[in-house]
């Protein structure tokens, strides 16, 4: 897939997992055509992909090139007037909708979605009328400083230009919820627009141009769009991955750090993580001096730093949510409420249930206000009703706040958090060696993760080693370097369930790609079968990638049928079940 919208993850090939999500919303949005969806609210806490959902989500439709026109804009955390936030979102949106007209991608270059003539030049070399006409109506009223005109001009844009050009738009709106805290009627920014988000009441019901909009602020965001919006959006929740996307975001993510990692530490990241992305890579890329992810004890302390430390950046984050809280409720009441909550997040407490085991000194109206504080700033959360609260449903929040509060409460030893985990270790160990299914999975995935490794790091320096260590290559083969090698799974908008385990894609002109199948079996050998299988999806990968020369191989640990042998030969794939592929250095 091409990047059109450069996307903050980095590397594109860094974007892991979030299958199911990015499959409905790709759905959602190919349902725009027939003006069948609404627009959505995608929420949860910061740092756990919603931004990367977006930006995927945006390349995606944007390499489609169809009748949905992508426009992404991200509100920022920063004071702006009306004014010139009215401006900005206008040009942006100007400006990539002629680059997805054009095709011309140097027109999402924010430097270059500052001023109108280009966008007016460039609207009327393509013949864009109706273009034409609103860039013209904008600059008259920036020029005549009508605010509240450009406003409206600039939120209905989107709709107006889908509409006259019998087109569709999707909204890409990141942090939406920073729409009524960040923006001024003033250009001095002093008079918030505490109402901003209700300008939408209508916009937001029309079916030709919906938003997908985010907050990491779960509780301002649901306030705004329940007090100011009602019933204009619906709600989808971003879950936490499941253990197979963890699983593959672990080792891409060692991969491309360039981190060893065992499969036992793998599972125990992706046990004690609970599928939280950020959690993972922030264990990943932990500043803590001695990591070593081969170690368990090693892996232990770095989590401890992460928790403890106030470089962690998991501490750092979560704090910036309590401190949120704490700042409306700075009170030891407040603290002992959140505590309570998380030694007793396995199920809800009633606010009897607190003003009777705390022993608070205030009516049940005063502790309602304060648990709705603290829900608003999203470190507990509503039960059945408000009248119900529970802790964060997440192992870890509960260590960072005991770690920085439970001294001011009770007597505290950070002893009991390392004892716990130790505790949860022993028992994600005992569970991984009895669950053979997850077992054998992660050794697959394991020895995927050593064969890319060795690809990206090392088969090209030693080419002669590498290619004995392979048959049936092609004669003038030559391992060489990749710009990319990684598990590859077809973008969803293909409609066909396309992976493969490696993907090796070169970097100079002449060299060879790899596409490859990895079986770490001990005992079954590799079949017939599974070779038409592999063979099919390489030849669909091959037509959806742009790779001018391609060599397919397949390594299988337990070996290969001799049937399935006479069909590589048949076909010029190559083969391997050397154990040198699955050793960490071959010298």
């Amino acid at each position: 897939m091409q990047i059109y919208l450069k996307e903050r993850i980095g590397n594109p090939a860094l974007f892991s997992g979030r299958k199911k999500e990015i499959d409905y919303f790709l759905h959602w949005i190919k349902k725009i055509e027939r003006e069948l969806s609404q627009s959505t609210a995608l929420l949860s806490r910061r740092k756990t992909g919603k931004s990367a959902i977006l930006e995927r989500l945006y390349n995606l439709t944007f390499e489609q090139n169809g009748l949905v026109v992508p426009f992404y804009y991200e509100i920022k955390e920063t004071s702006q007037s009306i004014f010139g936030f009215s401006k900005n979102f206008f040009l942006t949106f100007v400006y990539q909708y002629l680059a997805f007209k054009t095709r011309k991608i140097e027109y999402l270059s924010p430097s270059r979605q500052d001023t109108f003539e280009p966008a007016l030049s460039m609207a009327r070399e393509e013949k864009l009328d109706y273009l034409v006409e609103i860039i013209i109506a904008a600059q008259s009223l920036v020029k005549n400083k009508s605010v509240d005109a450009l406003w409206d001009l600039a939120r209905e844009a989107p709709r107006s230009v889908a509409a006259n050009a019998n087109e569709y738009v999707v909204q890409f709106i990141d942090e939406f919820q920073h729409i009524n805290r960040y923006i001024y009627r003033d250009e001095a920014c002093t008079s918030r627009a505490t109402d901003l988000a209700g300008s939408y009441l209508h916009t937001a019901e029309h079916r030709n141009a919906p938003l997908l909009v985010t907050g990491s602020w779960v509780g301002w965001l649901m306030d705004d769009l329940i007090m100011q919006l009602p019933g204009r959006f619906k709600y989808e929740y971003l879950e936490d991955m499941p253990k197979d996307e963890c699983v593959e975001m672990i080792f891409k993510y060692c991969t491309f750090e360039e981190i060893p990692i065992t499969d036992e530490v793998a599972y125990l990241i992706a046990r004690l993580t609970e599928g939280n992305p950020f959690y993972i890579s922030s264990l990943i890329r932990s500043r803590y001096a001695h990591k070593d992810l081969t170690n368990e004890e090693s892996m232990l302390k770095t989590l401890e730093f992460e928790i403890h430390d106030r470089r962690g950046g998991i501490r750092g984050t979560w704090m910036e949510y309590v401190y949120a809280a704490l700042g409306q409720v700075n009170d030891l009441n407040a603290k002992k409420i959140v505590l309570y909550l998380c030694k007793h997040r396995d199920r809800e407490v009633s606010r009897k249930e607190l003003l009777e085991q705390l022993q608070l000194d205030m009516s049940d109206w005063e502790l309602e206000k304060r648990l709705s504080a603290l829900a608003y700033s999203d470190i507990i959360e509503y039960g059945r009703s408000n009248f119900y609260y529970r802790g964060v449903q997440d192992n870890i929040f509960d260590k960072v706040f005991r770690s920085q509060y439970a001294d001011e409460i009770e007597e505290f030893d950070p002893q009991d958090i390392t004892n716990e985990y130790r505790a949860m270790f022993a028992e994600a160990k005992k569970q991984y060696h009895q669950l053979s299914g997850e077992y054998n999975y992660f050794k697959g995935k394991f020895a995927e993760f050593l064969i890319i490794n060795q690809l990206q790091y090392r088969a090209y320096k030693q080419n002669e080693l590498y290619c004995g260590m392979m048959k049936n290559l092609p004669s003038d083969f030559r391992f060489g370097e990749y710009k990319s090698v990684w598990s590859y799974s077809a973008a969803l908008q293909h409609r066909r369930d396309i992976q493969v385990d490696i993907l090796a894609q070169a970097k100079h002109e002449g060299d060879y790609s790899l596409i490859g199948e990895v079986k770490n079996r001990e005992k079954t050998r590799f079949t017939v079968e599974e070779a038409h299988q592999f063979l099919e999806k390489a030849q669909a990968i091959m037509e959806l990638e742009p790779l001018a020369r391609v060599t397919l191989f397949v390594f299988s640990r337990a070996g290969f049928e001799v049937e399935t042998l006479a069909f590589f030969e048949a076909q010029a794939i190559a083969w391997s079940e050397d154990s040198r592929w699955l050793e960490r250095d071959t010298n």
